[in-house]
């Protein structure tokens, strides 16, 4: 099988022999599983005994250090995200997987009908190591590329995460538009939400790019959402148990903005957000306090009308903007 990341294997190795483990735990977000029979040879290699975690691998803020303590294991190997500063009772190595599909053929063929020279660069950790190359392309292509400084949660230069858009809030003012390469849609749409500004997204591994400068489907659809909870008496407060996504100090301030307002409300808290448990407990409507991005790439998934915080906030006149949720120290 040809591998489209690099596992960094002598890392993993270092790791391994620095520490002495004999017995490690693995974790995988589902898009990197199909690499773990590669991930066993090594292990078996190194005569270390390795640990499969099959439950969820959303970003760095899902760290199984709880499970990983619970099977006997001396580390933890997580894969996929850059490490976000998160405590932890074992050794973890965070392998950032990053891919080895160079983006900038695409992005030169996107950027011929872009106007305005300056522009925001900003991806995920998975394509930073092409960051350098992209920005000379830029500058020989007439572009004056600008790129904001990491995040609290993010450790890189022009990185962004679901969560975290201060990369390219840090630049917004300066540049005309911005250039997002990676997949998905999410991030780039966040980054035109955050900023305001037109944002052009170039998927590496499809070849194709689309041009973000309108945000209205979005809203029309929140905004939907939004008028079904207001209508709503009865919501559910749900907080996560993930490490990086334990909001529980703003849980209690919703849950008292929510009694404030009149509506009932229960807090609900799991580790993983599902919606039959939501709909068991009679809740007719939710604020989702975990991963910012459950209310918006899951909407369908859930039968009620679930909020982000900032949501909610607008919904009780407190907000009159619409804004995307952060999470910040002070949630937590």
């Amino acid at each position: 099988m040809k591998e489209e990341y690099d596992l960094e294997e002598e890392r993993v190795r270092k790791f391994l022999r620095s520490r002495g483990i004999r017995r490690v735990a693995v974790q995988l977000p589902e898009g990197l599983r199909k690499y773990a029979w590669r991930i066993g040879e090594l292990l078996e290699e190194e005569g270390v005994e390795g640990i499969f975690l099959g439950g969820s691998c959303y970003g760095a803020c899902d760290l199984a250090e709880r499970e990983a303590l619970r099977a006997g294991a001396e580390a933890l190997l997580h894969y996929g995200h850059s490490d976000m500063g998160l405590p932890s009772s074992l050794p973890v190595l965070f392998v950032e997987a990053r891919m080895k599909v160079d983006p900038v053929e695409h992005i030169v063929e996107a950027m011929r009908g872009e106007k305005g020279e300056r522009v925001g660069v900003v991806t995920t950790v998975q394509h930073v190591d092409f960051l350098s190359k992209v920005l000379e392309t830029l500058v020989s292509l007439g572009f004056h590329p600008l790129v904001g400084g990491p995040g609290k949660r993010t450790r890189y230069e022009g990185q962004i995460l679901g969560c975290d858009f201060t990369s390219a809030l840090s630049v917004a003012r300066e540049v005309e538009s911005f250039l997002y390469f990676g997949t998905g849609r999410f991030h780039p749409l966040g980054v035109h939400l955050a900023t305001g500004k037109p944002v052009l997204a170039v998927d590496p591994l499809s070849g194709k790019w689309e041009r973000m400068d309108s945000a209205v489907d979005f809203l029309r659809r929140r905004k939907g959402v939004m008028a079904r909870a207001a209508a709503s008496s009865f919501f559910g407060v749900v907080v996560s148990t993930k490490p990086g996504q334990a909001r529980f100090r703003l849980a209690e301030t919703l849950c008292g903005k929510l009694k404030g307002a009149g509506k009932e409300v229960v807090e609900v808290v799991a580790d993983e957000i599902k919606p039959e448990v939501l709909r068991d407990l009679g809740i007719e409507a939710a604020v989702c306090v975990a991963c910012p991005r459950i209310p918006l790439d899951d909407a369908l998934r859930f039968e009620l009308p679930m909020l982000t915080p900032p949501e909610l906030l607008l919904l009780l006149g407190e907000e009159v903007e619409y804004r995307l949720d952060s999470v910040e120290a002070s949630d937590f």
